[in-house]
């Protein structure tokens, strides 16, 4: 019977060492830029920017459309990315932040005005399908890999009848690149992960696939992978692990082959029926190596990876071990307490939440895991500091634009760990106190400076400084963060076309056409003149730089519609708002085309609100939401009517006449 014991004691044992997959905790983020088109020199949005952890790649598709807007021809000409990925905060695994991926439809990542005018040009498989975000640590070749999609997914099911099905690709053009493992032979993938489908059973998965270099083939050969598609809804964030299986296990007629790279691919749905909105979390991924040592004694797992994420009162305690467990032992105290005399508590999972900490203060926390009654893991231990109770701190402050027909609007955001009761908004000129001038108050983490630009309450073309802070209860506030912004130049008030191409009794008379426009603050514009029939160019051409409201146009064509384009310009990177208006070139008398002009009142206004133009010429008047969606079209042969607001609210009302077209702002109370 001793020698039984002993037998048992020095049987061989797996150690094990991780290896960390490209920023596994995701806190390295790449944000890439946004894509417009131009009309008139004014953008329009067709996606925005847009974050992805560094180091993964992400699925794209080619688009090369023409779509008509207001008789004109956009050409649309991108890399559409086919991802929705963003940031999750606030109670991770590891680190500060975690990957979350969404299922979704082309028309949640293109801006609601161009899907509406590219639908009908764009593949309606690409526009009817719900598509699950794909991030990878290789570079996906999106001709190859979608029409696969269906079968792979279908094949995860079984680890065998995947891996089959991949070792009879070529690989090579379906995805390149991978993490380099070099002499590491994985084992498996673990991290931690919480889903929540759009309905029901729905579910993400993560999927492995090693290569290894063929240099008889000079190409890639699949030697192995593994898959979980088990990520189904969960709240709370769990530990999940993906088993890595070569083809010998599965088919010994295949021969062993470690692999030397190895890609790893996160779906935010893994299910053949793909529900829109579906949103998958993950975190804290690690690959494995197992080891076989010998005569090593029969111990339980180690804790590794030990962290805490703190708050004020609260904080997280996350760990990982290096094999599989019965349970874990925790107990945690004020720093310095003696192990025996703290909070002690028996867990399955390996997460914990403490609750009730004291502000401000530091903590020990010591874990093991237990295999049996009898055999235990080494103690893991670290210390944390919970937050100190002050008032949310502003992060990423920054101004960006919100575009529609009109010239941007800027809007000023930010966000922040929580909520607190509300946002102090500070403004003023450079060199003022921000502190002491102008302070308005908001429950949003927005601001929208171009409502005080609308309203005069700044000037054009100065340097201000906008600053932000939290306000909680008890006049408790968080610190100011600042940002600077340079408003626009001011606006130019009219622009006249005047024709001079008919010879008349006066010796100083001008041939040809000639463009005057009326403004009291600028001293310098861009001019130019164009055909509205040309194709739009990719970037706006700022023409002729002029010094006083007065251009000589060049030799026009008769008979021919144009546009004249006037731009205030106050410096390098300032620029005023864009004034264009239509006019026809004749072979007699003198034509004059006045700006078309918009007046709302009152505004704000009380459910309904007069309109008046100053041109008596048919006009259509077109009622948007304030996020770009048309609400009503009303066609108006005077010069006013009455018009009825559907709610309270800001809307957009644009007017179109043969002259020409104007927007402006429309506040309902």
């Amino acid at each position: 019977m001793l020698f039984v014991l002993v037998a048992f004691f020095c049987l061989p044992t797996k150690a094990q060492t991780s290896m960390s997959v490209p920023n596994g905790s995701f806190e390295l983020w790449t944000t890439h830029s946004g894509y417009s088109v131009s009309l008139f020199g004014s953008p329009i949005l067709v996606y925005d920017s847009f974050p992805t952890p560094t180091g993964w790649d992400y699925l794209t598709y080619p688009v090369n459309e023409s779509i008509s807007f207001f008789g004109m021809s956009i050409n649309i000409n991108t890399d559409l990315p086919l991802v929705k990925v963003s940031q999750e905060t606030g109670t991770v695994p590891a680190g500060s932040s975690a990957l979350k991926l969404e299922t979704f439809m082309l028309e949640d990542i293109v801006s609601p005005t161009v899907y509406t005018l590219a639908q009908g040009a764009l593949d309606s498989t690409l526009t009817q399908t719900v598509f699950p975000s794909i991030l990878s640590t290789g570079e996906i070749d999106l001709d190859h890999f979608m029409p696969l999609m269906s079968s792979l997914l279908t094949n995860m099911d079984s680890i065998e009848s995947l891996l089959a099905s991949l070792a009879t690709m070529d690989v090579n053009y379906l995805i390149s690149g991978g993490i380099a493992l070099g002499a590491f032979e994985p084992s498996r993938l673990t991290g931690s992960y919480k889903y929540q489908s759009a309905t029901t059973g729905d579910n993400g998965g993560v999927l492995l696939l090693g290569t290894r270099y063929n240099p008889i083939t000079h190409q890639r050969d699949v030697v192995g992978g593994g898959a979980n598609i088990g990520l189904t809804d969960i709240a709370n964030y769990t530990p999940f692990t993906v088993d890595y299986v070569s083809l010998h296990q599965l088919e010994p007629s295949y021969p062993e082959v470690a692999p030397d790279s190895l890609v790893v691919l996160i779906l935010s749905s893994a299910s053949s029926i793909i529900q829109q909105g579906s949103y998958l979390c993950v975190d804290n991924l690690l690959l494995w190596q197992d080891s076989v040592v010998v005569d090593e004694p029969d111990t339980c797992a180690s804790i590794v990876g030990l962290t805490a994420t703190p708050d004020i009162h609260e904080a997280v305690i996350n760990w990982s071990t290096t094999g599989t467990v019965g349970s874990y032992e925790l107990e945690y105290g004020a720093a310095g307490f003696a192990q025996g005399s703290g909070t002690y508590v028996t867990l399955a999972n390996n997460t914990y939440s403490l609750s009730n900490l004291d502000a401000n203060s530091s903590y020990d926390v010591y874990v093991r895991t237990v295999c049996n009654d009898t055999i235990y893991g080494d103690w893991g231990s670290l210390q944390f500091t919970t937050l100190p109770d002050t008032c949310a701190q502003v992060l990423n402050l920054e101004i960006n634009t919100i575009v529609f027909d009109a010239p941007p609007q800027y809007v000023m955001e930010w966000w922040s760990y929580s909520t607190p009761d509300h946002w102090e908004v500070a403004y003023g000129v450079q060199g003022t106190d921000l502190a002491q001038g102008t302070v308005v108050t908001t429950n949003e983490r927005s601001f929208n400076i171009y409502e005080l630009e609308e309203a005069g309450a700044l000037a054009p073309n100065t340097l201000y400084y906008f600053g932000v802070r939290s306000v909680c209860e008890d006049d408790v506030y968080g610190d100011w963060e600042f940002v600077e912004y340079l408003t626009p130049c001011a606006q130019v008030e009219s622009i006249v076309v005047w024709d001079d191409s008919v010879t008349v009794t006066s010796d100083n008379r001008l041939e040809g056409y000639r463009a005057t426009w009326t403004d009291t603050n600028n001293t310098r514009w861009y001019v130019s003149v164009g055909d509205p029939s040309d194709p739009i160019p990719d970037h706006w051409n700022p023409g002729e730089e002029v010094s006083e409201p007065l251009w000589h146009l060049p030799k026009l064509e008769p008979n021919r519609q144009y546009y004249v384009e006037v731009v205030p310009y106050c410096g390098e990177d300032n620029t005023g708002e864009l004034k264009w208006i239509l006019f026809t070139t004749t072979t007699i008398g003198i034509q004059q085309v006045q700006v078309l002009h918009l007046s709302v009142y009152p505004n704000p206004a009380m459910g309904s609100c007069e309109v008046s133009l100053s041109s008596d010429e048919p006009a259509e008047l077109q009622l948007f939401s304030h996020d770009g969606r048309l609400l009503q079209t009303v066609q108006s042969t005077g010069s006013s009517l009455r018009l009825q607001l559907p709610s309270k609210g800001v809307f957009l009302l644009q007017a179109i006449t043969p002259s020409g077209k104007v927007t402006r702002k429309i506040v309902s109370k």
